[in-house]
């Protein structure tokens, strides 16, 4: 078929078009990549950043305060083999420090804190080797977090314990990805295998809100120097650290399970 002037121009104006749209397309392709990459990024430098370090020692996110409480009062001197999974910069050691054995396992390689580098979904341990598993703010960043907690029953010998926090109204963060936000009757689930397991919630409204407020446009934390103000919870009757809390807004929950 033969096009005359007119029909030309409109076959030039829909290519012009499609190629128009095909290079927007690639555009958003692009920057959708770029994203992704970026996440990653941010992800690999949050799990070596030091937990001891200025900023987050003078400028913490509430749920960190939450954590740091719960671990001085759960993860005590009197087991003689530990294993910490996702251990990063190490700031549990001091916290057994009458333990024989003493192991520190991370997908990413910290000099001087990590013992083995290995995935928490296959620990390289035979059965029953620890009387103690510590996993802190961890399973919420692996894809299977039910085979993390069936690993750490798995690697417990007989009455070894599982010690395992996780976030629930908390804002999403890689490290290098996120993917879980269980309720208290979800860990409880989780728990099944185990002889006893008791969960407690981190935390109420006022955390939440803290961190909701101060992670705004996260990573760039803009209003992260707001969280000087977090220092308050310190205070005992602020820091809703409480084994009786009862909130349904909790920050997180602490799971104590007993093989």
């Amino acid at each position: 078929m033969i096009l005359g002037r007119k029909g030309e121009n409109v076959s030039l104006k829909i290519g012009e078009t499609v190629q128009c749209l095909g290079s927007i397309g690639l555009i958003i392709n692009a920057r959708r990549n770029k994203r992704r990459v970026r996440a990653k990024i941010e992800g690999r430098l949050m799990a070596t950043l030091n937990p001891k370090g200025f900023v987050r020692r003078f400028f913490p996110t509430a749920r960190r305060l939450l954590v740091e409480a719960d671990v001085r009062r759960w993860c005590v001197d009197e087991y003689a083999r530990v294993l910490v999974i996702g251990a990063g910069h190490d700031p549990y050691r001091t916290r057994f420090p009458s333990a024989d054995l003493y192991v520190t396992l991370d997908i990413v390689s910290t000099p001087g804190a990590t013992d083995v580098v290995a995935s928490a979904l296959e620990l390289p341990f035979q059965n029953g080797v620890f009387d103690c598993v510590v996993a802190i703010e961890i399973a919420e960043h692996v894809n299977e977090p039910l085979m993390l907690i069936k690993e750490a029953f798995r690697v417990l010998a007989p009455s070894g314990s599982l010690l395992l926090s996780v976030p629930f109204a908390f804002h999403q963060h890689a490290d290098p990805e996120d993917y879980w936000r269980p309720t208290r009757r979800a860990l409880e689930k989780a728990g099944a295998d185990f002889k006893e397991v008791s969960v407690y919630p981190q935390g109420n409204r006022l955390h939440v809100m803290s961190d909701f407020s101060t992670t705004a446009f996260y990573p760039r934390s803009v209003f992260a120097p707001l969280r000087i103000i977090n220092n308050l919870l310190r205070i005992p009757f602020l820091s809703g650290a409480n084994r009786k809390n009862t909130s349904s807004a909790p920050s997180g929950h602490f799971m104590v399970a007993k093989k």
